[in-house]
């Protein structure tokens, strides 16, 4: 099936992905095609924390593919089912393909389906309408061709072939004249090149015969004599008949020649994998208009055409749980964003055209999708409320961060209903699953859940955020956390970079920050060391951290 300009739809959370990104995004994609959408489909930008993983398990929901960016391809716009010329077509049979189908120029592929070249009507007419040659264009004598491939252009029956699938060069001379003009006429030389059109003339054939050419084509559908047959033989002269007449059979000559002599092979290639962004100058400035795709093997998967790139993009984004695109996939710029469902801040860029928004001020992603399964009546299958309920219990740290609200507890109170499972008993399990600073490298514990932030479009930072049961092991690797912190704001050249540690049970948090030396210097927590930060009480980063970083950075400016 041709997949081409088939529109797609991809769900997708912020990049290094919670609980509550993840199951939003399959929520939502299941919600949308219960309510009639079509190829929609939920997507993730990293690996699921353990936990995250834990829950699906448990509810026994596929996690969502892995997708590294949306920049448009050019398999988004290849047509797998472009149809293709064999490399031992006659040029007769591929230019009837491109009066079929329409196009200017078809690839050519050998018997392995390795790509050969393109046959180029433009090019063709160039190559044969020679009129200033010595032979070898439309008005010359001179074919490349083999003899099974004249017979194959006549609809010819060979009466005597010798070496039939040889390719060579034919000299072309029409034998209408008696037999002393044909004797001055025809040339005596290169006899192996010559190729004899004639029809029911006896005295021709012979003389032919007796001059060893190459070729004897005879039109009409009069009998050869059998003597004139056993002549041929002895001499090793190939005789092929037609119906056509002489000069039907002339102009089909010249479109015998195989289509591997007439490719044109300087045509850019592209693989599947190119961005459309990279290759779009060099496409649209090109004199040609339909473009080969090879694969790693250099094997034809399809073709493009120039005017598809002026198609509307075939995949759409639906953003849940972020809207900012800095948090969300690489190539978000060059694809439509069609719907954002979120409980942050909004801090994404003017849309071109009116977008559908729900932005609400509750504690999960996964409490705003549960409400609009809700409002259209739909019943939320098994696996689906599960792993709502375990991003609105790890989100809202069931219910005691200050970002939850009464919506947050109606919503988890539905999908208890649904799942028979109890919350409490849910968030217990996940968080005994174990401690993610014990068992995760210093840079999967920072990028595990983090966020870019931009401001006042000067100060660019990070904040990172784990929930632990106790701050033990936090203790334990806070020097090599530090370090890789450091690292990271070196690499990504960030003004600073937090790693919020929130402890789920006592109900606290620890800031281990690092960057500029005045930013640090003026955040309003109670400080334990030198890059480390007491925040008794907080559990959120959005509602308690967030506001006053930001606030921070206003009083730097002022």
């Amino acid at each position: 099936m041709n997949l081409k300009n088939k529109s797609k739809i991809l769900v997708v959370g912020h990049r290094n992905p919670d609980t509550d990104s993840i199951a939003s995004s399959v929520a939502a994609a299941e919600f949308k095609r219960m309510t009639g959408e079509k190829n929609v489909m939920p997507v993730r930008l990293g690996p699921p924390g353990a936990r995250a993983q834990y829950i699906f398990e448990k509810f026994k929901v596929p996690l969502p593919p892995l997708i590294h960016d949306v920049y448009p391809r050019v398999r988004d716009i290849v047509n797998p089912e472009t149809p293709a010329v064999p490399e031992n077509a006659t040029l007769f049979e591929a230019l009837g393909e491109l009066e079929r189908r329409r196009l200017p120029r078809l690839p050519v592929i050998g018997a392995d389906r390795k790509y050969r070249g393109m046959i180029c009507l433009y090019s063709l007419l160039g190559d044969l309408l020679q009129l200033r040659s010595s032979g070898s264009g439309l008005t010359g004598r001179r074919i490349h061709t083999s003899l099974q491939l004249i017979k194959k252009v006549l609809s010819g029956e060979s009466l005597n072939v010798v070496d039939g699938e040889a390719v060579q060069d034919f000299e072309v001379y029409v034998g209408a004249m008696d037999g002393n003009s044909f004797k001055r006429h025809i040339p005596s030389s290169h006899s192996n090149e010559l190729a004899i059109i004639v029809g029911d003339r006896d005295e021709i054939h012979r003389l032919a015969i007796n001059m060893n050419c190459r070729l004897l084509i005879i039109t009409g559908e009069n009998p050869v004599r059998p003597d004139t047959l056993e002549l041929a033989r002895a001499h090793k002269v190939s005789i092929i008949q037609t119906a056509y007449d002489s000069a039907t059979v002339v102009r089909r000559l010249k479109f015998s020649t195989p289509v591997i002599q007439m490719l044109q092979n300087d045509l850019p290639r592209y693989r599947l994998d190119d961005r459309l962004k990279d290759i779009r100058k060099e496409v649209l400035s090109s004199y040609d208009d339909v473009f080969p795709v090879l694969n790693r093997q250099k094997l034809l998967v399809g073709t493009f055409k120039k005017s598809d790139f002026d198609l509307d993009n075939t995949t759409k984004l639906v953003l849940v749980d972020h809207n900012e695109f800095d948090q969300s996939v690489p190539g978000i710029e060059e694809t439509p964003v069609i719907e954002v469902i979120d409980h942050h801040r909004l801090g994404m860029p003017p849309t071109n055209v009116p977008i559908k928004i729900t932005c609400d001020t509750v504690g999960s992603t996964s409490t705003l999708i549960t409400e609009m399964f809700l409002s259209a009546g739909l019943k939320i299958p098994y696996g689906i409320a599960g792993i709502l309920m375990g991003g609105i219990v790890t989100d809202t740290l069931m219910l005691r961060s200050p970002t939850s609200c009464g919506r947050d507890k109606l919503a988890l109170e539905h999908l208890h209903n649904l799942t028979g499972v109890d919350p409490e008993a849910l968030m217990n399990e996940i968080f005994q699953v174990g401690s993610l600073i014990a068992r995760s490298t210093p840079a999967e514990v920072i990028n595990s859940d983090r966020k870019l932030f931009h401001h006042l479009d000067k100060y660019t930072f990070a904040v990172s955020q784990v929930e632990e049961v106790g701050f033990e092991e936090f203790q334990n690797r806070a020097g090599r956390l530090l370090r890789e912190l450091d690292h990271m704001v070196e690499q990504e050249k960030l003004d600073f970079a937090g790693l919020l540690i929130t402890d789920v049970v006592h109900g606290n948090s620890r800031l281990l920050v690092c960057g500029q030396k005045n930013i640090i210097e003026h955040l309003p927590f109670r400080q334990l060391g030198d890059h480390l930060f007491d925040l008794p009480g907080v559990l959120s980063r959005k509602k308690q951290v967030l506001p006053q970083l930001l606030s921070t950075l206003d009083q730097l400016e002022k």
